[in-house]
């Protein structure tokens, strides 16, 4: 199913070999080839043109063919890139999901003291979702109710990142607990990590579901509910 039609259009494994070295690769680097560069090129603009085309309409209706035709390629040129929908879906919010994780993780560090850092990352998620509504949709298709085969892929493209952001968390927990800036409530530090990332999950479905709600007026009530998480004294 959305598999590529076969006739004119055999990929190599080698083109897709570079593929997946330049997909890893999140910025240009000097150790990627001229070669490579101007693959990660045509992949950006693949993806871009993606974004917005899933963005427009559900996965189902979305079609390879106008996501060619926004990208300015045609459609032998996208085959050559990306086996099928599915893929080029995969790509898409691996992409994002890694960035989201990478730039949280930067926010994170720049506060100071668990407490803040525990803010600005339930923070960050309203903050970042609030800009990019495309992504958002990407990233509720792919961890609620996706075809399974496609949610595991997706889930082990961005394990790595996923990982060092949860790792992070935990840090910020048992930092906070040993300091004696976080109460001792009954949760162990992994628990309390958990519980914390729920907030804005659930925060961020609500507003989903719900029409005509301004996603950073829900900032103040996600930070209280993160201060009862940890066991705050509030002043």
């Amino acid at each position: 199913m959305f598999d590529r039609p076969s006739a004119g259009r055999i990929k190599s494994r080698s083109i897709f070999a570079t593929r997946e070295k330049v997909l890893s690769s999140p910025l240009p680097e000097p150790k990627l080839s001229r070669k490579e560069r101007e693959l990660q090129f045509r992949i950006n603009l693949v993806l871009d043109a993606a974004e917005e085309v899933f963005a427009e309409s559900s996965y189902a209706d979305a079609s390879v063919e106008v996501i060619a035709q926004r990208a300015e390629i045609s459609i032998g040129t996208l085959y050559n890139l990306f086996h099928s929908k599915e893929d080029i879906y995969r790509a898409v919010v691996s992409r994002a999901q890694e960035n989201f994780f990478a730039q949280i993780v930067t926010q994170v560090a720049s506060a100071r003291g668990p407490r803040d850092q525990v803010r600005v990352l339930v923070s960050y998620f309203f903050e970042h979702f609030s800009r990019y509504n495309r992504q958002f949709r990407h990233y509720v298709a792919a961890s609620n109710g996706f075809q399974w085969e496609l949610k595991s892929q997706l889930e082990h493209e961005a394990l790595d990142a996923q990982t060092k952001f949860m790792k992070r968390v935990v840090e910020i927990c048992e930092r906070g607990m040993e300091s004696g800036v976080f109460k001792k409530t009954g949760l162990s530090a992994e628990l309390m990590a958990v519980t914390l990332l729920g907030i804005p999950h659930s925060f961020l479905m609500v507003w989903l579901d719900k029409q005509g709600i301004d996603l950073m007026s829900l900032v103040p009530q996600a930070l209280v509910a993160a201060d009862r998480v940890t066991g705050v004294e509030v002043d």
